[in-house]
């Protein structure tokens, strides 16, 4: 129900019960329907699932608004409990070469919002940056763009460009990315030119940086099984930010804890 382990999530129900002040049910008056346990795996359930929360709540035993409070209540501590390990797991990736790459998390059409619909993805939403290791492990993601953002653009606009300055740099560690970076600092292959062919020592160097980049996308197909980020956000635009902060901690302790 949530993709962490049963160890996973009972640490995860310690962070957040420190968090609460070791409190969770209510001294006087009456008990909460959900003990702090159960309602850690709902607020799990419903980023890694994107069920509705009406679903939610009949198979949680619970209304709706039930449902509603207790996920505006934990979700914001689950990324606090994870915050401090995606932030050390960071410093760790900062010694070698990255990969980056964008996706597009769907939101649908909103009215009155602008400059959400992807062209190329022929869908309306967020443009997330994702950075992984080489080993295809999510280490960040930046702030979401609206999904019209070209890649190149999203990557200074994200954050990313200047949280990983030092790998954009001449002689830093490196940041892979694909052709649709071209024109950054990143290090990307050889477009091939109008009415030319690319040599044969650029052909080697795309072929070398696209088998790369391979593990990054692997690293969004995982983090996009948080269903909230693939299937739809149905929820506020300005919520969407702390969603992503949120499941981009969960993703990381799930892959290095």
């Amino acid at each position: 129900m949530t993709g962490l382990r049963g160890d996973q999530v009972a640490e995860l129900v310690n962070a957040v019960f420190a968090l609460l002040g070791g409190v969770w049910q209510p001294v006087k008056g009456r008990h909460r329907i959900l003990g702090l346990y159960r309602a850690v795996v709902l607020t799990l359930f419903l980023m890694r699932r994107n069920e509705s929360q009406k679903v939610a709540g009949e198979l949680f035993g619970c209304s709706q608004s039930t449902v509603s409070r207790i996920v505006r209540r934990l979700r914001p501590l689950l990324c606090e409990a994870t915050a401090a390990f995606a932030g050390d797991i960071r410093t760790r990736a900062k010694r070698s070469a990255v990969l980056v790459d964008g996706f597009l998390a769907p939101t649908g059409d909103r009215v009155g919002v602008e400059g959400m619909y992807s062209g190329k993805r022929h869908a309306s939403g967020f443009n997330v940056q994702a950075v992984a290791d080489l080993d295809g492990r999510l280490v960040d993601t930046g702030l979401p763009c609206p999904g019209a953002r070209h890649d190149s653009k999203a990557l200074h606009e994200a954050g990313i460009a200047d949280r990983w300055a030092t790998h954009l740099q001449p002689g830093g560690p490196g940041m892979i990315a694909d052709l649709g970076y071209l024109g950054t600092d990143a290090i990307t292959g050889t477009r091939k030119p109008r009415g030319r062919q690319l040599t044969d020592i650029q052909r080697a160097c795309n072929t070398a940086i696209n088998s790369l980049r391979a593990a990054v996308e692997r690293a969004i197909a995982h983090l996009v099984n948080w269903k909230i980020l693939d299937t739809g956000w149905r929820g506020r635009l300005t919520e969407f930010p702390e969603v992503l902060r949120t499941v981009t901690g969960l993703e990381i302790y799930r892959t290095w804890g």
